[in-house]
């Protein structure tokens, strides 16, 4: 199965400059499996460009989805009215939360949209609604199994244990410390995990003031379950709103100090299960962090690459941001993740007055993000971070010489 965060941020979105590498939309993951069904953990404003992403994937065949509520705070469910395919007839959303009634969930998830909080309501919806209450028993989503615990958060939340395809995936967020009952469950949830996903808001030395009673948790407690429960990764998530990247980086450090395989949640992350193998982290799984000088601009590109099957890949593209360490292009295209891409940067003969300069680089993609097109741009873009390899980033062909890379 596949897992990919959408939406990693606590309380209340935070789309500001400080937390581009993180992310500021609130929870939401979404998981597939083998035969494509779709599996979706909380609904907070991260849902949003699920949605559209969906959208993109499907075109005019119909989505179907299992949306799964740990509770009804706003950050978790604030992306249900701006979810795009629930707009689309055709669609089929099958809702769920634990221990509540039919009716309060129907009611918390359109009740945002009644007036006077939204300028339509759900009648505007044209996709099939489901929804279910579960009463804590296992179920079966295509032969995965769903199990889920009440965790320790003021009006109630539940994390959810996920068992598919020979992996094990947890999300155990907006819980605290503290109460035996609920310690003991999270730790039934987080037994032998692969991944598991668990609330770090606060730290330790909040946890123990101003921010008791809150309902929310620390990496030191994430590290310490992660330990004891035999988890092999440890991602850190439900980021506080005053939590800059520089500050989640710095939890991210100390949490590995003890337990190496630490990740911090960030809007794009994805991991592959059972193998672990994680795609676009930005900032994470040791990549030298791009603190050196940036300069923007805008060059043709070449890209080459060799997919899995070996077949070799090429397109062009638009680098717009280029460091000592790394560079930022857009692409038509996804690439394929992880594996090296060379790159030729084209220097027209009106600024050389020499003829065409190609600058080579090898790099590996480290992120990749879904980009909406320019005013008037009709082709869909997808945006490539990439780390540069040092020691083969300054090959450049002669002014006016052919540099190795077909120019189209």
């Amino acid at each position: 199965m596949r897992v990919k965060f959408w939406g990693v941020r606590g309380s209340t979105p935070t789309p500001e400059r400080r937390n581009s590498r993180y992310g500021g939309n609130t929870a939401c993951i979404e998981i597939r499996l083998a035969d494509d069904t779709l599996i979706v953990l909380d609904c907070g404003s991260g849902l949003r460009a699920l949605g559209k992403s969906l959208l993109g994937e499907y075109g005019d065949r119909p989505i179907q989805g299992y949306l799964f509520l740990t509770h009804f705070h706003w950050d978790h469910i604030q992306g249900i009215p701006f979810f795009l395919p629930l707009y689309k007839e055709g669609n089929t959303f099958l809702f769920h939360s634990v221990m509540r009634e039919r009716s309060e969930l129907e009611a918390a998830i359109e009740g945002q949209m009644a007036n006077p909080y939204f300028p339509v309501d759900m009648s505007a919806m044209r996709a099939l609604r489901h929804f279910f209450e579960l009463a804590g028993e296992r179920i079966n989503i295509h032969g995965a199994i769903l199990s889920s615990a009440q965790l320790n958060h003021p009006q109630g939340c539940v994390g959810y244990r996920l068992e598919a395809e020979g992996a094990i995936f947890v999300l155990a967020t907006d819980t605290e410390p503290g109460s035996a009952f609920h310690d003991r469950s999270v730790r039934e949830l987080a037994r032998d995990a692969d991944v598991f996903v668990y609330d770090a808001q606060f730290t330790p030395e909040q946890l123990a003031g101003e921010k008791k009673g809150w309902g929310h948790s620390t990496w030191a407690e994430g590290v310490r379950i992660a330990q004891e429960c035999g988890v092999k990764r440890l991602v850190l998530f439900h980021h506080d709103p005053d939590s800059d990247d520089a500050y989640v980086d710095g939890l991210v450090d100390k949490a590995r100090v003890d337990f190496p395989s630490t990740t911090g949640a960030a809007e794009g992350l994805e991991i592959n299960l059972p193998g672990g193998e994680i795609l676009g982290a930005p900032s994470l799984e040791g990549q030298e962090r791009r603190t050196e000088r940036r300069y923007h601009f805008e060059l043709p590109v070449h890209v080459e690459w060799r997919e899995a099957t070996g077949e070799t890949k090429q397109t062009e593209g638009l680098a717009q941001d280029i460091s000592s360490s790394g560079i930022y292009f857009l692409a038509p295209q996804k690439i394929q993740g992880n594996q090296p891409v060379e790159l030729e940067l084209v220097l027209p003969d009106e600024i050389t007055h020499r003829g065409e300069l190609g600058i080579r680089f090898a790099a590996t993609p480290v992120r990749q993000k879904q980009m909406n097109g320019s005013a008037g741009s009709v082709k869909r873009r997808v945006g490539v971070g990439a780390r540069l390899k040092p020691a083969e980033k300054s090959s450049a062909a002669s002014p006016g010489q052919p540099s190795g890379s077909p120019k189209k």
